[in-house]
């Protein structure tokens, strides 16, 4: 069975500088996948790959069986949450989601069909007909998830997505996320650099300097370096 998302002996320099070294792993459909790593380990060079904003040069990447260079294939089972907010603040939240629905050729009435649940799990129904320069940084976010599930993606990529929240909006959204991992059946890849937004359970993969350094359930590598807790252990590889 094809995996969600596949990632094999990827290479990937700037200039004469290697950024990504034979990185690999993979993500089983339907699940909550971590990539744990510093700011600068390599993580958003990764992210561009996969979503196709850089070019591959050395290895290769599936999604749901799709390689990726059969990019109309592979990434209309994607859904995309950048770090860097892409909304149109002068547009209302409606007008956001209709014109990213309108790019997948739907109308208004089917992009709102598409979502029709998931804007009320995510407090968005009474949202619809707000700017979003009006919206906070919280509610914001919850947009851009909300319009990456307009294409019914069978993965979500996230990278760093709850960089500048509050707790409680941050934790409102990874449990939102993980929710729907359970109710839909999407996987999830879930970038970040915090300890607290990662569970005993999750399965991830720890990179440092473009290297994956430890794969598997985070438990696991905590017993496996004989270690207290995840920060214990991170401080450890990464030192």
């Amino acid at each position: 069975m094809s995996k969600a998302l596949k990632l094999e002996n990827l290479y990937y320099k700037y200039d004469k500088e290697f950024v990504l070294k034979n990185v690999s792993f993979d993500i089983d459909k339907a699940s909550f996948f971590v990539l744990l790593g510093l700011n600068g380990a390599g993580k958003s060079t990764l992210f561009a790959l996969v979503t196709r904003l850089l070019s591959l040069q050395d290895g290769n990447v599936k999604v749901n069986g799709f390689e990726i260079k059969d990019y109309k294939n592979a990434l209309k089972n994607m859904g995309i949450v950048f770090q860097e907010p892409t909304l149109d603040l002068d547009l209302t939240v409606k007008q956001n989601l209709y014109f990213y629905g309108s790019l997948q050729g739907l109308s208004f009435k089917e992009t709102l069909k598409s979502i029709d649940i998931e804007i009320d799990k995510i407090g968005l129904r009474e949202k619809l007909d707000t700017t979003v320069r009006d919206l906070n940084g919280g509610h914001r976010r919850r947009v851009e998830i909300l319009r990456a599930l307009i294409n019914e993606p069978k993965i979500l990529l996230l990278d760093e997505a709850t960089v500048g929240l509050d707790v409680k909006s941050r934790f409102e959204i990874i449990d939102y996320i993980r929710d729907i991992v359970v109710q839909r059946g999407i996987a999830v890849l879930w970038i970040t650099h915090l300890f607290d937004e990662v569970n005993l359970d999750d399965k991830a993969a720890i990179i440092k300097n473009g290297e994956i350094i430890e794969n598997g359930i985070i438990s696991e590598i905590i017993a496996k370096h004989d270690k207290e807790s995840l920060s214990d252990v991170f401080k450890y590889l990464t030192k």
